[in-house]
C-alpha cells in the first residue's frame, strides 16, 4: 500500500470511528436524558457520516462519484458544526441573546457556503484558492469548535478554584478540560484543510504527510472527548474524582 493510500485509510478509519462514539452518546442520552450527551452524541454521528461519504471514493475507487459523494459529505460536515454550536450555547450559555445569534450566524454562513459553492459548481469544496463558497462553508465551520474552546476553557478555570473549597468533583473540572482539548483539536483539523487544499489544488494530488497528521489529530480529538463521557477506571482514579455525570447544562 503506497503512503498516500495509507495516510487517507487512516483518515477514513479514524473520521468515521465518530460513528461508534456518537451512538454511544446518543444512547447514553436516550437513558439519562442528557443534553450534553445528546448535543454531542449528534455531532460526532454528523461527523462520522461526513467523513464517511467525503473519504469512500479515494478509498474504494469510487472517484467518478467524489462531487456528489463530497458535498453530501460536506452537508454533513455542516450539520455537525451546528450541532456543536447547540450544544455550547445550551450548556455554556442557554440565557444568552448573543450566543443564540452566533448559532444563527453559523447556520447562515454554513447555508450560505453550501449555496454558494452549488452555484459556482465547486461541489467537492476543495479548491480554496478559486471559489469563494469554501470560505463561508470554512469559517461557519470552525467558529462553533473555537466557541466550544473558549467556553469549556473558561470553565475549568472556574472549576480549578472551586476544587480547593471542595465544591465540584476532579473529574467534573477534568471534564471541562477535556472538551476544551477536543475543540481545539477539532479548530485545528479545520486549520490543516486550508494547506492540504491548497497543495491539492495546486497540485492534484493529496499530502501524504497532511492527510496523516489530519488523522491524528481527529484519532486525539476522539479520545479527548470519549473520555470525557466514558472514563476509564484508571483515568478516574489518576484525577482523583469519583462524579460520572456529565456537566449539567447551564
Amino acid at each position: 500500500m503506497a503512503v498516500e493510500d495509507a495516510s487517507q485509510l487512516v483518515v477514513f478509519l479514524s473520521g468515521t470511528s465518530y460513528i461508534a462514539v456518537g451512538i454511544y452518546l446518543l444512547q447514553k442520552a436516550a437513558k439519562t436524558r442528557g443534553r450534553p450527551e445528546f448535543y454531542l452524541g449528534l455531532a460526532f454521528l454528523c461527523n462520522g457520516i461526513s467523513y464517511a461519504f467525503s473519504e469512500l471514493p479515494f478509498v474504494a475507487n469510487l472517484e467518478s462519484r467524489i462531487e456528489e459523494f463530497s458535498y453530501l459529505g460536506r452537508i454533513w460536515a455542516g450539520g455537525c458544526a451546528f450541532t456543536i454550536a447547540l450544544f455550547t450555547w445550551r450548556v455554556f450559555r442557554s440565557h444568552a441573546a448573543w450566543a443564540r445569534g452566533l448559532v444563527a450566524g453559523t447556520a447562515a454562513l454554513i447555508v450560505a457556503g453550501l449555496a454558494v459553492s452549488a452555484l459556482e459548481g465547486d461541489w467537492e469544496g476543495l479548491t480554496p484558492l478559486t471559489h469563494v463558497g469554501f470560505w463561508l462553508d470554512w469559517a461557519g465551520g470552525i467558529a462553533p469548535f473555537l466557541w466550544l474552546s473558549i467556553e469549556a476553557s473558561r470553565q475549568y478555570r472556574v472549576a480549578r478554584r472551586r476544587i480547593a473549597l471542595g465544591l465540584i468533583d476532579p473529574l467534573v473540572c477534568n471534564r471541562f478540560l477535556l472538551i476544551a482539548i477536543y475543540a481545539t483539536l477539532a479548530s485545528t483539523t479545520y486549520l490543516l484543510l486550508i494547506p492540504m487544499y491548497i497543495v491539492y489544488e495546486i497540485h492534484g494530488t493529496w499530502s501524504a504527510g497532511l492527510n496523516l497528521s489530519l488523522g491524528l489529530l481527529e484519532i486525539a480529538s476522539l479520545i479527548a472527548l470519549t473520555i470525557s463521557f466514558y472514563v476509564p477506571a484508571f483515568y478516574r482514579r489518576w484525577i482523583g474524582g469519583t462524579e460520572r455525570e456529565a456537566p449539567p447544562a447551564a
